[in-house]
């Protein structure tokens, strides 16, 4: 189905090149670091089916953003200097649905459990708790059945 958007190696590499740009200007502030890895991570996951390394490098974002997410809120805290965090970053839940789609449950469930440690609430009901359960009985009878 064409939804009218062109997606071209040309414009691939320039984009990329210009987001990796305003990240690395960005890089010793972590509220505006987050961002941008945001933004890597929506143009990534819009070229997974149209580049090849897109996968590679969606997954890499989304970890260096789960690994830095304490300094993002440390730095919302200092900005708003309150206790509403933001809901459900787009990291957590791009990659748990990525490992999930390709059956790499493992690494979903580390996913979910990194998002239970930092407290993320998303917009579903049971959240990142009712995620992980629903995973792990996944696996579980993945592993009964081979």
């Amino acid at each position: 189905m064409d939804y009218g958007f062109y997606y071209s190696k040309s414009t691939y590499d320039e984009d990329e090149e210009y987001l990796v740009g305003k990240a690395v200007e960005v890089i010793h502030d972590p509220y505006d670091l987050h961002y941008m890895y945001e933004s890597l991570i929506i143009f990534y996951n819009n070229y997974l089916d149209y580049q090849s390394d897109a996968a590679d490098k969606l997954v890499m974002v989304c970890r260096l953003d789960i690994e830095f997410y304490y300094c993002f809120l440390d730095a919302w805290r200092a900005r708003y200097r309150n206790d509403r965090l933001p809901i459900d970053p787009l990291s957590f839940r791009t990659l748990w649905r990525f490992y999930e789609s390709r059956e790499l449950l493992y690494e979903a469930i580390d996913i979910c459990y990194a998002a239970i440690e930092y407290e993320i609430r998303d917009y579903t009901q049971g959240g990142y708790l009712e995620r992980l359960a629903r995973i792990e009985k996944r696996l579980e009878d993945h592993l009964k059945n081979s």
